[in-house]
């Protein structure tokens, strides 16, 4: 459904004559470290979905954009923004870090919140995904890659109102808004935005023949987003914002296939302050508070029976400074963050992050680049009061990891680019792996963190032509990984338990090109067609018999391809065609396709997922089925436009 390029990870000529709203330029600055990156000497795999991307996609959920991005696993639980977890490069979920505007969206209770983003769509300027390695970047949890969701700062006055519907009771309607102020020097921007999307369930996987939705996938889920921002020019800015996201719905096997009829409400609300101030040495200060209800019903028949209240919050500030000097750019500082848990389960809880990081950028030769450094985190973990589950007190502990990491970029001329790096990164259990219990599942509080030493090298290939663009990348990682935490049983009728049961060593192939066509004919145009490819070889260490929930279920081959029509200079039409085979399954094909044509202020669009209801049953021990097909229409106003009008 998404479409995916990797801006800045080549040097690139002004290709906007081929096709604007694509964007190569290297007027985007990928955020792949602390230090900015503004497209030459590349030094990570960054893979960037844009606004373009965004607005062409079918996709109704950031983890639906996510889904084609090659060596990106999205394991949907619930469609359309329910519960997805989502891992790169077989990692799983709890080793990927997700951030907002840079801000940890890491949830202390469990990995499976961690893509409760209280934003819609439209509030998204683009996605970054780098993958490999990032604690050194960003610190604890960013394991085998990041995902930072960069929000829009609309320059002028913005209103867009849209509607959706489509079968098994599906509908959605979104406003978002903006009405920036420029008073001289002085601008005042904004952004707002409010969705409610509900469906009465999930199509199943007999939908051909007319079965309906899957029992108990019923979904409401409410947005509502606010920001605000004040600068000076280039000098100084204080930004402000609040968002909160209210999920409902049925959780059909979600977390074990014994239970069919979990039911389960989430409410995420996510706070900053954040103030830059770019003079001689450039700072960056800001506080956010991140708060996480969980609310779970292992048999929505029977409340009664069994059920879960937590409450996580999380309150950080972290603050950085950027000092140039002959010996290049250097940004150090540090972070302070306090995790608190109170729940019916995993007792009442909260830990202190501590973290300093480092990094320095040491330019030897304009077109050689070397990039270095380091993060500290100590993590003070107490019991305040006697658990009700194990009936003691933990003893207060610091645990202290290290991060360090190097990154080479050479770019050899405007069409060839080198890279090389290698980096420790780490993750730490989550409340959930440390104390959970019922009767599924048991925690063990005698977990370690995990950690990984990750080796990759590659290469970039940038070739511009009068009728096409041709870019290409590729990467090859070996990551070295011990203490792998997981639900392990020795059999299907035990609970799973939580263990550092493995050691892992996994060697993967990244690659991904593109082409982008200059507009050639009146009635049928080829604008980009991309394709790229993930192979994973996964060899773990680990006692024979014992069955993974998590760890050992990943892609073995992931493949996608994506293609971009323009019919009559008016409709686009976007396939998506990805190729996934897990570890000991065969292989299954999916094909989401959209079509939609702007008409001035009005916008009307069709779209598809799973066109041909790929019914597979490789989804391992879990059980969690892919969703149907699932056919939608919708229709959008610029009011904005109108209004001006």
């Amino acid at each position: 459904m998404v479409i995916f390029h990797a801006v800045n990870v080549l040097a690139q000529p002004d290709t906007t004559t081929i096709n604007k709203s694509y964007n190569l330029n290297r007027d985007v600055v990928v955020t792949g470290s602390r230090l900015p990156n503004d497209g030459t000497n590349p030094r990570h795999t960054v893979i960037v979905i844009n606004r373009a991307d965004i607005e062409r996609s079918a996709a109704r959920s950031i983890e639906e954009l996510l889904q084609t991005i090659a060596g990106v696993d999205v394991r949907q639980r619930g469609a359309m923004g329910v519960q997805s977890d989502v891992s790169i490069r077989g990692g799983t979920f709890e080793q990927t870090l997700v951030l907002v505007d840079g801000i940890k969206m890491m949830d202390a209770q469990t990995g499976h919140h961690n893509f409760n983003v209280p934003l819609v769509l439209d509030d998204i300027e683009r996605i970054e995904v780098l993958k490999g390695p990032a604690s050194r970047q960003y610190g604890p949890n960013a394991f085998s890659g990041a995902i930072n969701i960069l929000t829009r700062k609309h320059k002028e006055t913005f209103a867009r109102l849209q509607a959706m519907g489509g079968q098994y009771g599906l509908w959605e309607l979104s406003l978002s808004a903006s009405a920036p102020v420029q008073l001289g020097e002085t601008r005042i921007g904004n952004r707002f935005s409010v969705s409610r999307r509900k469906a009465d369930g999930s199509p199943s996987l007999d939908s051909l023949n007319n079965a309906g939705s899957r029992t108990n996938t019923d979904f409401d889920i409410l947005t509502v987003s606010g920001n605000a921002d004040v600068s000076n020019g280039e000098a100084f800015s204080l930004e402000a914002g609040a968002s909160y996201i209210e999920k409902k719905f049925g959780a059909n096997s979600f977390y074990s296939v014994r239970f069919p009829t979990q039911y389960e409400e989430t409410k995420t609300l996510l706070t900053h302050l954040t103030a830059k101030i770019n003079g001689a040495v450039p700072l960056t200060a800001r506080v956010y508070w991140r708060r996480n209800t969980d609310y779970f019903i292992l048999r929505r028949e029977n409340p009664s029976f069994y059920r879960n209240n937590h409450e996580s919050n999380t309150y950080g500030a972290e603050a950085q400074a950027i000092v140039h000097s002959v010996l290049g750019a250097t940004v150090i500082g540090g972070e302070a963050a306090l995790d608190t848990l109170q729940s019916s389960n995993l007792g009442a809880r909260q830990r202190t992050r501590l973290s300093l990081f480092a990094e320095h950028q040491w330019k030897p030769l304009e077109n050689f680049t070397v990039e270095f450094g380091a993060t500290a985190l100590w993590n003070r973990t107490t019991l305040p009061t006697v658990s009700r589950i194990d009936n003691r007190t933990d003893s207060t502990a610091w645990i202290f990891n290290l991060s360090p990491s190097v990154d080479i970029g050479w770019q050899v001329n405007e069409t060839i680019a080198l890279r090389a790096s290698v980096g420790q990164s780490f993750r730490v259990p989550t409340y959930t792996d440390l104390y959970y219990r019922d009767p599924s599942n048991i925690g063990n509080s005698s977990l370690v963190p995990e950690t990984a030493w990750t080796y990759e090298l590659g290469a970039s290939l940038h070739l511009p032509f009068d009728w096409v663009t041709f870019q290409t990348t590729a990467a090859f990682f070996q990551r070295n990984a011990s203490q792998l935490i997981d639900f392990v049983r020795l059999s299907a009728n035990a609970p799973w338990t939580a263990q550092n049961i493995s050691s892992a060593v996994t060697n993967g192939v990244d690659l991904h090109s593109s082409l982008l066509f200059t507009p050639h004919s009146n009635t049928l145009s080829l604008e980009r067609v991309q394709a790229s490819y993930t192979f994973i070889d996964a060899r773990f260490s680990t006692e024979t018999g014992l069955q993974s929930k998590y760890v050992l279920d990943n892609l073995h081959h992931h493949g996608v391809i994506a293609v971009d029509l323009l019919w009559l200079n008016t409709v686009r039409n976007q396939w998506r065609i990805r190729y996934e085979e897990r570890l000991g399954f065969t292989g299954n094909t999916f094909v989401d396709a959209r079509a939609g044509a702007t008409i001035g202020a009005f916008e009307v669009y069709a779209e598809v997922s799973n066109l041909f209801n790929n019914t597979p049953n490789d989804l391992s021990i879990v059980g969690l089925p892919i969703v149907g097909r699932w056919m939608r229409l919708g229709a959008a106003c610029n009011l904005a436009s109108l209004i001006r009008r």
